[in-house]
């Protein structure tokens, strides 16, 4: 866990009066208040276990919400013929690969167990998905392809035993040229963060290319926040907020998740879909750049914990 949710995790545990020990080098937290002991591995402890695995798992997170008529991302599973050799074969993989590129044009491929948008490639051409799924195949027992979703938004939200606690959305980072700069200077001035996730993205991009004036260049297809995206809360006046929040809380019951964030996309030609539910409910950098990000972060934690020591 980050640093700074653990010291929002402490503050919180002194307030409400629960202790909290440190076990495992760090990884595990122990909870313990009127004679019940509750952990925190990263995951709260309150989700069923196998809601957490299917949430875990990107492919599975996609059967059951299909299964129930809930508007998400496609995804097509690929096994890694070496680990899963009962489920496929080798040559079958590049069938699946071509077919999918063929019938999409541009399609995601992605580790089904990935977080933080690490491992996640979009492919233009064959070869750039072959290579790609290559890559992952050996670090991965199983990853999916996506089409590619033109998006317009993205939005997460904070999901509570059937409630909605927050919604914000994110936007993708990018530069603003000003007719004089290269965009190496004009990234330097953003102060993004520093990890493979960003490297990546402004690996592929001209960093000597001089922009005109006003002119935007993205920095990353991707919405992340770990990637440098920005994030804005929304509140219930916003136009999108409603549609979000059904759809969301949709999700959320499909998988009988009890606390969850839980990401949407909104498409060029404005259709909602679940992109992925995550049950670990990460926080860190979304409180550090929103304003008053800590107090809605402890806000959101506070009712998780209260809900895990009824």
């Amino acid at each position: 866990m980050e640093k700074e949710t653990i010291k929002i995790l402490q503050e919180l545990c002194k307030e409400l009066k629960i202790n909290i020990e440190s076990l495992s080098y760090g990884w595990i937290y122990k909870l313990s208040k009127n004679n019940k002991i509750r952990y925190i591995t990263g995951n709260f402890d309150i989700n069923k276990t196998a809601s957490s695995k299917i949430a875990s798992d990107k492919y599975a997170t996609f059967e059951v919400l299909k299964s129930e008529n809930i508007p998400v991302i496609k995804h097509t599973m690929v096994f890694n013929p070496i680990d899963r050799k009962d489920y496929i074969k080798e040559e079958e993989v590049w069938k699946i690969v071509n077919k999918e590129f063929e019938k999409e044009g541009k399609i995601v491929v992605k580790p089904n167990y990935g977080f933080e948008g690490k491992g996640v490639f979009l492919c233009n051409t064959i070869y750039e998905a072959k290579e790609a799924v290559k890559y992952l195949l050996e670090k991965n027992t199983s990853i999916s392809i996506c089409p590619f979703y033109d998006i317009k938004k993205e939005y997460r939200a904070f999901y509570l035993n059937g409630k909605i606690l927050l919604i914000y959305e994110k936007e993708k980072p990018y530069a603003i040229g000003n007719g004089k700069d290269n965009v190496k200077t004009l990234v330097e001035r953003l102060n993004l963060p520093d990890n493979e996730v960003v490297k990546n993205n402004l690996s592929k991009i001209d960093m000597d290319y001089v922009p005109k004036l006003d002119e935007k260049i993205e920095l990353s297809w991707k919405h992340n926040l770990y990637g440098g995206a920005t994030a804005k809360v929304i509140n219930k006046e916003n136009e999108n907020y409603k549609k979000v929040e059904d759809l969301a809380i949709k999700a959320g019951k499909a998988l009988d998740m009890t606390f969850a964030t839980i990401d949407i996309i909104k498409t060029l030609n404005n259709q909602l879909y679940v992109l992925e539910i995550n049950s670990g409910v990460a926080t860190s950098i979304f409180s550090e750049i929103v304003e008053n990000g800590k107090e809605l972060t402890k806000e959101i934690y506070t009712k998780a914990l209260i809900e895990i020591f009824k």
